[in-house]
């Protein structure tokens, strides 16, 4: 009995020591740049450097409004992973686009997950671990727990309106 109330003293102090959970780390750079590393929420891209880039491609962004019923319609049985790298030219366009389409079908925030990555596409609390991330940006559509599509990079349709149809819509698909 004494080494079972050992052995959870132990795991005790173990969980304890973990801390929190940190959003929006931001690692400064021997160049004297900065990146965003681990989980990270929308205020993170209103702060600079960030929002330099985020704000001007966000507003940049004209959605495509042909998609925007059938995604509002069938993404809210989906969540959605994103994966990115504050310091990577193809995040810094496609992810506030992505953005601007969730925020025209109010998608709920709380279905997403974004998390920054590093040069080696590593996260600081190894989100990205079994994920598959070789390219960036990367966006995950689950149902349930099961990956059901991804969009890697730039669109293969055309559009980034498309390609989400594409993994919400099975009636698009069906048809296509």
């Amino acid at each position: 009995m004494r080494k079972f109330a050992s052995i959870v003293l132990v795991v005790l102090f173990f969980i304890s020591c973990e801390g929190p959970y940190i959003f929006n780390r931001v690692v400064h750079l021997k160049d004297g740049n900065q990146m965003l590393l681990g989980g990270v929420d929308r205020t993170a891209f209103e702060k600079a450097p960030f929002s330099d880039w985020y704000l001007e491609a966000y507003e940049a962004y004209s959605v495509d409004q042909q998609y925007v019923k059938s995604i509002k319609k069938n993404i809210k049985n989906y969540r959605v992973e994103v994966f990115l790298g504050t310091w990577d030219e193809d995040s810094r366009l496609r992810y506030p686009e992505f953005m601007k389409i969730l925020d025209e079908v109010k998608f709920p925030k709380q279905r997403l997950l974004t998390y920054a990555v590093n040069t080696s596409k590593k996260s600081f609390y190894s989100e990205e671990s079994g994920k598959g991330i070789d390219a960036l940006p990367v966006f995950i559509f689950y149902q349930g727990k099961k990956e059901v599509g991804r969009i890697v990079g730039a669109a293969t349709s055309g559009s980034l309106e498309e390609d989400i149809v594409r993994i919400v819509d099975k009636a698009y698909l069906n048809n296509n």
